[in-house]
């Protein structure tokens, strides 16, 4: 159980320790990474395991440049700071509420495994890893059940597609929202008109906004919405 606790530095030697890490970093970004992409969050797969990644190799290069007497940290330390203009990008705002904020703080920890595993503890950012993981999932049905779980209904919009100017708007405001396209069906009826229907989570007011969008836009002739 040595290489749980212990420096994986002090275990192996060079330059398998670091490859060792690299592949743990690499690992604990993918466990973390396909759990957000499994819920359809903004940072996803690739973006855990870039950011555990580029923690690891920013916190092994200062080690390396700072040597035995000098400041190992110095380097690495900026790597809390510069994370949050990346977690600051995943925060969005609209009309009902603030969204992103879970993953601006799974992108925060991420930084810190990937750390972790840059100053040789590849076994506890595993052991983290899993911890953070099954804290997500947990959460994630602890709000689904005792939150308010989401029940589902459907809506259809009846629009004048202008040429197909409509439905790049349409489009765009589905995307923003993450409406999953496998929801989305649209036909023409007998005026000519485009019919969209779609189904969503009527549950949660923040999961409805995008209806407060359509019905903004005076190309939408009408909303209806059905259980």
């Amino acid at each position: 159980m040595k290489w749980l606790f212990e420096d994986w530095y002090h275990l192996l030697v060079a330059p398998w320790a670091h490859t060792a890490l690299v592949v743990c970093a690499i690992l604990c970004g993918t466990l973390i990474g396909a759990e957000r992409e499994k819920n359809s969050k903004p940072a996803g797969l690739r973006t855990m395991i870039l950011i555990a990644l580029g923690s690891t190799l920013f916190t092994m290069v200062s080690y390396q440049l700072a040597g035995d007497d000098g400041d190992r940290g110095r380097v690495a330390a900026q790597i809390v700071s510069g994370i949050g203009f990346l977690g600051t990008g995943a925060i969005l705002h609209d009309t009902v509420r603030i969204r992103g904020l879970t993953t601006a703080a799974t992108i925060w920890v991420m930084a810190a495994l990937g750390m972790l595993c840059g100053v040789g503890y590849g076994g506890a950012a595993i052991g983290l890893t899993c911890a953070v993981l099954l804290l997500l999932i947990l959460l994630t049905q602890v709000e689904n059940r005792y939150l308010g779980p989401c029940y589902y209904a459907n809506v259809a919009l009846i629009y004048d597609d202008d040429g197909g100017k409509t439905s790049v708007k349409v489009d765009s405001v589905l995307e923003d929202y993450r409406i999953p396209p496998s929801s989305i069906n649209k036909t023409l009826n007998e005026n000519g008109m485009v019919e969209l229907t779609l189904i969503y989570c009527n549950a949660h007011k923040h999961h409805k906004a995008f209806l407060m969008k359509f019905s903004e836009m005076p190309e939408i002739k009408s909303i209806k919405r059905s259980d």
